[in-house]
């Protein structure tokens, strides 16, 4: 397929996330792209203003920027909405509502599926809907609307195998697996490791962040949290001296964290997981938690460290191993080489050509 205009979806647009460098990468492959999202917040992420993203009737509702995710019938109603009407091409991208787009006559609509919405499949993993009010109700008219907006999908595309197998098991579709790019880390053998952990990301339940500060506290071992979020002050509270909290960081200050540290621990069960890839390419071997996307690239005692049950005692083992190894720095980063940007693009251009 040879697309004439290209319409390129995201669900909203009001913090950086993994999803974004899946963005970033397809605003450079199609870069006369039109921009579409329900709600967009230009001060948290000013670099999409060049893209003049068109936005639903989200975007007028007061302090709406803000509280998007509290509005779920709204959001709903705001992805079918979207104008899309004149494009040949629409790739979504879709954790939740992206892929429930109102796909115009004649368009081809493509769904890089980041996964299908954990906390409507997947409660187990993040019961951030069933633990409000009335959420089973809505878990059940969320799983029928999921379902039927599969119907105007033409093709998915997604980030891992562990998704790809979700994808059927739970639309009864097939997926083509493309992995997400990644930023990588340049490091050197002059980059020396520093006496800490680290662990990063958004501070939510389903990451378990808990469980890397509870065993880091067990070990009396240094451990630095990188990120925000709603468990914050939970979090503060469980930690002791050896834990400090530095907050949102800057990409400098991120890629300088994760090359000095000893490892970065994962412990979330994640659908592929970038900032291990970013770890990986600094140099820096990763601990994760054994299911996932994690077992894609973390290969144990060679660039990392999995542990088997999200647990306190099994993290503790795995630190433990950890200690007790000593890790090749050139194939922990030659690990990481094939989650290219570049990669990425030229996979998704070939994909575009072949529809």
């Amino acid at each position: 397929m040879k697309p004439k205009k290209v319409a390129i979806v995201a669900e909203w647009l009001t913090w950086r996330g993994g999803g974004e460098s899946v963005l970033d990468a397809l605003l450079e492959t199609f870069p006369k792209a039109a921009l579409f999202t329900t709600v967009y917040n230009e001060k948290k992420l000013p670099e999409y203003k060049a893209f003049h993203p068109r936005t639903s009737f989200l975007q007028k509702i007061p302090n709406g920027r803000n509280r998007h995710q509290a509005l779920p019938p709204l959001l709903l109603s705001a992805i079918r909405s979207l104008d899309l009407s004149g494009y040949d091409l629409i790739i979504s991208l879709s954790s939740a509502i992206g892929k429930g787009i109102n796909k115009p006559k004649g368009s081809i609509h493509v769904c890089y599926c980041h996964a299908p919405m954990r906390y409507v499949w997947q409660p187990e993993i993040d019961n951030r809907l069933i633990s409000k009010p009335f959420g089973r109700l809505f878990l059940n008219y969320l799983k029928g609307w999921d379902l039927k907006t599969n119907k105007g999908v033409d093709y998915f595309i997604t980030n891992s195998k562990t998704v790809q197998l979700r994808i059927k098991k739970f639309y009864g579709r097939n997926a083509t697996v493309i992995y997400p790019p990644v930023n990588l880390i340049k490091s050197s053998e002059e980059n020396k490791k520093e006496d800490y952990f680290l662990t990063l990301g958004r501070l939510i339940p389903y990451k378990r962040i808990d469980l890397a500060i509870s065993a880091c506290k067990t070990q009396k071992i240094k451990l630095l949290v990188v990120g925000d979020g709603p468990e914050k002050d939970n979090l503060l509270r469980v930690a002791n001296e050896n834990i400090k909290f530095l907050g949102r960081v800057s990409n400098h200050d991120k890629e300088d964290l994760l090359t000095r540290a000893r490892a970065l621990i994962f412990p979330g069960e994640e659908d592929f997981g970038i900032v291990p890839i970013e770890a990986l390419s600094s140099g820096t071997p990763v601990i994760a938690y054994g299911k996932g996307g994690a077992t894609e690239y973390i290969k144990n005692g060679r660039n990392g460290i999995l542990f088997k049950e999200q647990t306190t005692e099994s993290l503790v083992k795995a630190i433990e191993e950890f200690n007790n190894r000593k890790f090749d720095k050139g194939y922990i980063i030659k690990s990481a080489s094939k989650f290219s940007k570049n990669r990425f693009k030229n996979e998704i251009k070939e994909f575009i050509e072949r529809i």
